[in-house]
């Protein structure tokens, strides 16, 4: 959808901002770009549409040279949100997200519903907001308007230039989220300019890094985070990498579905001690008839009460002591350390037990292939 070949960008004053960018953005994908402050991340985004001119090489859309296109036509066909949302003070909502849609053409049924359905899909009521003005809106409100507004004529392509940074961390990941929720319906070609490298990872189905105008690595976020490709790449994602890692697995990838240590609450405390002991490790789930996860048994318990179960046994909620298959293996390693637990119960929305997940396969998923391809330093 998107390829940069060799693509430089100087200024007129002689400072090159870009150097030799050769990337290809696959189609339905979010490829981020990130770096730190003047690395070309933003410049390189904007020769997309031709909002900055190219010095050298070519940028392909849908296969052609974007300077082949009319100006006009190229950024019909390519959605632009940014960090300042930029709304037209004195258009409604519906105004604002209809621009482009007018421009093309489009009669007022079809913008109505066309406003009606963004609106909707970025969880913004139309009866309530369409005829809103953006002073009447919060931050959030105004950014997911924003986000609408460059969906308003359905284009293959989307540039978000740190779309999300001007507003508080809560309402942000609330957004993220969302968006990543959209994403999944509306399957676009999405560049995504951010300074944030948590945001990268989240986000990103693909990262390019970027330094001093030219491309040091471009991949995958957990090939970066696992193999960064020199000190440079290793220091910007951060120390914690291991553990920025284990925010991009599902439990479900990791649980154990056969192997569950478990009793039933109208099992007796000899089973109980058996399961323990059977398994190798120092308590045990309890379930009710229909499999929902009650609480646990642990030796203790059984020491302290060992001839009733249910005197025995720790009850919870579910909640409280279980993960969902959908949680992160970094969230299941919180949950581990705030409960003590070195297993720990895999729930469905029910509390129905549905496996299980111990902390050596988190340690075994931080240590794979970790360490085997360490940067080396730069050559001075």
């Amino acid at each position: 959808m998107i390829e940069f070949q060799n693509v430089v960008k100087r200024f007129p004053d002689g400072f090159t901002a870009v150097k030799g960018l050769d990337l290809k953005v696959r189609d339905g994908e979010i490829t981020v770009f990130i770096g730190p402050s003047g690395c070309g991340k933003t410049t390189s985004m904007r020769m997309v549409n031709r909002l900055l001119s190219i010095s050298e090489g070519k940028i392909l859309v849908e296969g052609r040279d974007n300077r082949d296109f009319p100006a006009e036509e190229l950024r019909r066909k390519i959605g632009y949100a940014i960090q300042q949302i930029g709304l037209f003070p004195h258009f409604t909502v519906l105004d604002n997200i209809a621009v482009v849609p007018r421009m093309l053409g489009w009669d007022e049924t079809r913008i109505r519903k066309r406003v009606d359905e963004l609106l909707d899909l970025v969880g913004l009521d139309p009866d309530i907001n369409r005829d809103k003005y953006p002073r009447q809106l919060s931050g959030g409100q105004q950014q997911r308007v924003g986000v609408a507004r460059a969906l308003g004529a359905d284009p293959p392509i989307m540039l978000m230039d740190e779309p999300f940074g001007a507003i508080d961390p809560i309402t942000r990941e609330v957004l993220q989220e969302e968006f990543l929720q959209i994403q999944e319906e509306i399957s676009k070609t999405i560049i995504f300019v951010t300074h944030d490298i948590d945001e990268a990872i989240k986000m990103g189905d693909r990262i390019a890094i970027l330094k001093d105008g030219a491309l040091v690595q471009y991949d995958t976020p957990d090939t970066i985070l696992a193999h960064p490709k020199d000190r440079f790449v290793r220091d910007f994602v951060g120390a914690d990498r291991a553990l920025k890692r284990l925010g991009l697995i599902r439990v479900q990838d990791l649980m154990d579905e056969e192997v569950i240590p478990k009793v039933q609450i109208r099992d007796d405390v000899d089973k109980a001690r058996r399961v323990i002991d059977e398994h190798g490790v120092k308590s045990a789930f309890v379930v009710d008839d229909e499999n929902i996860l009650k609480g646990w048994v642990d030796v203790d318990g059984i020491r302290h009460s060992p001839r009733s179960l249910t005197e025995a046994m720790m009850e919870a909620d579910f909640n409280e002591i279980g993960v969902r298959k959908g949680n992160t293996a970094r969230e299941a390693l919180s949950a581990m350390v705030a409960r003590g637990f070195r297993i720990t119960p895999v729930v469905d929305r029910r509390g129905k037990l549905v496996g299980s997940i111990t902390l050596r396969a988190l340690q075994d998923l931080v240590e794979q292939d970790w360490g085997e391809d360490e940067p080396q330093p730069e050559a001075s």
